[in-house]
């Protein structure tokens, strides 16, 4: 596919985007890409679409704001916010695959400058796989940023001390129990991989991602956008009010600190892809796959990304929100395709959805499934839960829970449908034979072994 191609598909994409994306369907209710900013108040938005063949296609719609209203290009830089931990994490492996650091060694040996304690003041034990993974259990904390003039220092914002806004950084769960998001995972792991290499955190990125991977307009400095202030776009609260300064400052550089633009970060998520196909010279097909397998059993969180699999669309990546804008970047390995968009406004998460479901739509493949034969039985997708599955003259009956039974509707890629539920379920294979059944019900998937 030639970049021709890329333009000729997007520019009809982005007429027909749909409202109404929860069921991942093309609704009749679509707008332009236009529409969709007026109606949402988001002055610019940045595109990119890639390929694994290397082929890349990038636009700018909107302004960036501010005093003049200077168009979004597709060197237009935004701020990536959460992406920074997939970024990070990229880089983090990298140090592992190197001997540099390893998973599942506890992270006092690295740190030396910092420890992390509970809130009675011990040291717990938790790992760099848990910091990646969100699974360290540590404070619950979104990182909003700061003016240019009272930026603390990274030291400062994990004891909360200073001018920072946040408490400090600890573990308050029991670590590896479950998976809580948090910013203050990555602070922690901004600190070690400092400490490990004795390198400060921008520059390192630089050496281990950036640079490697030909990000050539992004960067994790904190002056990075002070210095080509004419090529970033201003952030704007909901609404549409402008931040005072045109952006906040992220000493959390790891959990919400790089600038980049859409081609930038797609080019790492297509790297990755290639990495897990055994086909890069950046990071080993292991190491890659850890970064897209969920660390929870039945979760949607890898190292640093975010992992969406069901039937008919898998994908991973990583969404972002920072004071003043919204972005998220995917690729669809089976298809080869990614796509990242950026906006400069809070506002942004409708129409990124909708950019989103187009791109599902048109990149997402088929995923393999049991073919529908001897999965009779009672699965369980809790101990107090039990599934009762039975095939009668070719069809499915389904009982969850002490409900009645219902018939279930075949679909196509080997789904079964709820008649009267939002569920559908489907079989995968285990041992060569269908003993795991997926239920999906509102975008949330869990499995069910049968007994």
């Amino acid at each position: 596919m030639d970049d021709g191609d890329f333009s000729l598909d997007w520019v009809r994409l982005l007429g027909h985007l749909d409202r109404q994306v929860s069921s991942g369907l093309l609704s009749p209710d679509t707008a332009t890409l236009p529409d969709l900013m007026s109606s949402y108040q988001v002055p610019g938005v940045g595109i990119a679409v890639g390929h694994l063949g290397g082929q890349v296609w990038a636009a700018g719609y909107g302004v960036t704001g501010g005093e003049t209203a200077t168009p979004v290009t597709e060197r237009t830089t935004f701020a990536a916010c959460s992406i920074s931990k997939h970024v990070a994490a990229f880089g983090a492996l990298r140090l592992v695959q190197d001997g540099v650091l390893d998973l599942d060694t506890d992270i006092r040996e690295y740190l030396t400058s910092w420890q992390l304690l509970d809130r009675a003041g011990r040291q717990p034990t938790v790992t760099v796989r848990q910091l990646l993974a969100h699974t360290a259990g540590l404070s619950d904390t979104w990182y909003r940023g700061y003016p240019a003039d009272r930026v603390p220092s990274l030291s400062q914002v994990l004891d909360g001390s200073g001018p920072t806004t946040t408490a400090p950084v600890r573990a308050t769960l029991l670590p590896g129990s479950r998976f809580r998001y948090s910013g203050s995972h990555y602070c922690v792991l901004q600190q070690l991989l400092v400490d490990a290499t004795g390198t400060p955190f921008e520059e390192l990125m630089r050496a281990s991602v950036l640079d490697p991977v030909a990000m050539v307009d992004s960067s994790f400095d904190e002056r990075f956008p002070h210095q080509r202030s004419h090529l970033v776009a201003r952030g704007h609260h909901l609404g549409g009010t402008a931040i005072p300064g045109g952006w906040r400052t992220q000493p959390e550089l790891a959990a919400a600190g790089l600038w980049s633009t859409p081609t930038d970060l797609l080019r790492l998520d297509l790297e990755i892809a290639r990495a897990a196909s055994g086909h890069s010279e950046l990071l080993g097909r292991d190491l890659a796959t850890e970064m897209w397998t969920p660390q929870i059993p039945g979760g949607s969180y890898g190292l640093g990304t975010e992992i969406g699999d069901r039937a008919g669309c898998r994908r991973f990546g990583h969404t972002g929100l920072n004071v003043g804008y919204t972005c998220f970047s995917y690729v669809w390995p089976d298809s080869g395709f990614a796509v990242a968009a950026m906006t400069n406004s809070e506002d942004g998460w409708e129409m990124l959805a909708s950019l989103r479901a187009a791109a599902d739509r048109r990149y997402a493949t088929r995923v393999t499934t049991a073919p529908l034969g001897d999965v009779s039985g009672r699965y369980a997708l809790r101990d107090d839960y039990p599934i009762d599955i039975a095939v009668t003259d070719g069809h499915l009956t389904f009982a969850a829970g002490g409900q009645q039974p219902v018939v279930l509707r075949a679909d196509q890629d080997g789904r079964y449908l709820h008649p009267g539920l939002d569920l559908e379920i489907r079989f995968l294979p285990a041992n060569g034979q269908p003993d795991i059944v997926e239920l999906r019900q509102e975008g949330v998937t869990q499995t069910a072994r049968r007994s």
